[in-house]
């Protein structure tokens, strides 16, 4: 087991939660409910969707079709899974193994791009450009990411970010990012601190001590870096959270 790959360890860690980090249905219904208008059928890309926790909810709340996207194979299978076990075809949700980096899609291909909790792989407002010329002239983009929700955090928490997202802005940064990227910011909605526990952190807890006991000392590094990032959380409320960003694209 001392070969044990780190990334095979945080995917099956990651396989087994319900969530692949802070959120809710809440939460994706408050964003949703802050756009203005969109079509009768709308179409709809979900950029780094995940197992699809919000993908279903996009479903849920529209009569449109959701493009889900992720790198990773073995989340694609829990999301195809999932939709065949609850009877969503294909004309509703389209599965696609995908780059959010290099993105093969059409220009102006949706009315709406929603990303919770991704975007971060490519940087705040590098990812709004890049994804700008997918949305159809007036449409939008709903993005969770991770902010500072203070100007003075502890040391700890300011270490810990430094390190694991030294980009990682203010909401007023944020907005600024999103006018120069070409949007029109329309709301922001803060996750509330159960968002992180309920489907995320709690579950992780309980599944990091199932993988201790199967793997052990093999898997421990990535356990351990795991369990540090929720004693931050636990240990400075207040000072950060994702943070829903919803816009519209100007022209």
């Amino acid at each position: 087991m001392s070969d044990l790959d780190p990334f095979k360890v945080f995917l099956e860690l990651q396989l087994g939660l319900p969530r692949n980090g802070p959120g809710s249905r809440a939460s994706t219904e408050a964003a949703f409910a802050m756009l203005p208008a969109l079509p009768e059928k709308p179409e709809i890309a979900d950029l780094g969707c995940g197992q699809g926790a919000s993908a279903f909810e996009l479903i849920r709340l529209t009569d449109g079709r959701v493009t889900a996207v992720d790198l990773f194979e073995p989340f694609l299978d829990r999301l195809k899974a999932r939709a065949e076990k609850e009877g969503v075809s294909e004309a509703r949700l389209l599965p696609v193994r995908g780059d959010m980096e290099a993105l093969s899609f059409d220009n102006e291909s949706f009315d709406l791009i929603w990303s919770e909790g991704a975007i971060y792989l490519l940087g705040f407002e590098h990812g709004l450009k890049s994804w700008r010329r997918f949305v159809k002239p007036g449409g939008f983009v709903a993005v969770s990411e991770c902010t500072w929700l203070t100007a003075t955090p502890s040391q700890a928490a300011r270490d810990f970010w430094d390190a694991a997202y030294p980009a990682m802005g203010t909401i007023a940064s944020n907005c600024e990012a999103i006018a120069r990227a070409g949007y029109e910011l329309i709301g922001t909605h803060v996750l509330p601190p159960e968002d992180w526990w309920a489907e995320y952190y709690t579950p992780m807890r309980q599944r990091i001590a199932e993988m201790r006991e199967t793997y052990g000392e093999a898997a421990e590094e990535v356990l351990a870096n795991e369990e540090a990032e929720i004693a931050l959380f636990e240990s400075n409320p207040g000072q950060y959270s994702y943070v829903f960003y919803v816009m519209r694209r100007t022209d």
